[in-house]
């Protein structure tokens, strides 16, 4: 018995359907569907009740599915420690990463893994919407915000930044200067939308106040929104290390400089850590190795710089 079929009757399992697997994999349904039948016939039971386009587990199948995770990540570490130090990490890795503030720094870090395990295949996702990470067969994804939604995942301090509020010169000079945090609430504010669909208008002042803002523009791309400020549309809110670009340009102005910056937090999630492969806890353990070099936004400015200078 391969347990590389083991493994895809796995993935099958977590993506919901036999065509949605093929999707995600980019394997012929027909390969799919006779590997798992061969299993089957391998056993001698039925895994799946087949209806039409679905598939459901039998109760067979959901013992050999639950039995088999662990078996499977426990097997892997095992052939790790009787061949090392020879043993090479080989696999495939899907990552999902927002299209946020330090994509550029996260994806170079990404390549440099791929360098140290040249037998490991990567696939990066970036999207606005956060999946669901097993449905779609994601093995780790960064989140962003105070706190994460779904208690299911496992959450991992990924990297920070503080926050202040901007405005081009031409703005304040059209609109006048708001002399006191509450006076935005008579500016146009550029609002983002965060992936999970909340609209971010509640503005931190500080640790414990906010105040509710509005305007005509919202989007979900941080560079758009830049490049809308920069347009004089609006104040934002924008990470620092990214606005001293413009700040020292004279591009763009800092409001409130004796306001406390806020912050906003990055997380790397992925599902229970129970079922892990070797090559997917390598790479978590890697990546927050690596975030602790990384600056946020420290090496962004040429995504948006095009824009309008």
């Amino acid at each position: 018995m391969k347990t590389e079929d083991i493994k895809l009757f796995h993935q099958i399992v977590d993506a919901g359907s036999l065509i949605r697997a093929a999707e995600i994999f980019d394997l012929p349904k027909s390969n799919l569907s006779r590997r798992v039948k061969a299993l089957e016939e391998e056993l001698q039971v039925q895994l799946f009740h087949r209806h039409n386009r679905s598939m459901q587990l039998t109760e067979a199948g959901e013992t050999f599915y639950e039995r088999t995770k662990a078996l499977i990540s426990d097997f892997e570490l095992c052939i790790q420690e009787v061949t090392a130090p020879t043993y090479e990490l080989s696999g495939h890795l899907r990552v999902q990463v927002l299209p946020l503030p330090g994509i550029i720094d996260i994806g170079r870090a990404i390549f440099k893994f791929m360098d140290l395990y040249p037998k490991v295949t990567v696939e990066i996702i970036t999207g606005s919407v956060e999946t669901d990470l097993i449905e779609n067969h994601i093995d780790v994804a960064l989140r962003i915000g105070d706190k994460l939604e779904d208690s299911s995942l496992i959450a991992r301090p990924f990297m920070s930044a503080s926050f202040g509020y901007y405005a081009t010169p031409n703005y304040i000079t059209t609109n006048g200067m708001p002399e006191k945090p509450e006076d935005m609430v008579n500016h146009e504010f550029i609002r983002f939308r965060y992936p999970s669909g909340y609209l971010y208008n509640k503005m931190p002042l500080g640790k414990d106040k906010e105040i509710e803002v509005s305007g005509k523009l919202i989007m979900n791309s941080v560079p758009l929104i830049v490049e809308a400020c920069l347009q004089d549309r609006g104040i934002i809110l924008l990470p620092e290390p990214l606005a001293d670009f413009y700040i020292e340009r004279g591009m763009l102005v800092r409001l409130f400089e004796d306001i406390e910056p806020s912050m906003s937090y990055g997380w790397l999630v992925y599902p229970s850590r129970k079922y892990l492969s070797l090559t997917v806890r390598t790479f978590i353990d890697y990546m927050l190795t690596e975030a602790e070099h990384m600056g946020v936004c420290q090496n962004i400015e040429g995504d948006i710089r095009g824009m309008s200078i």
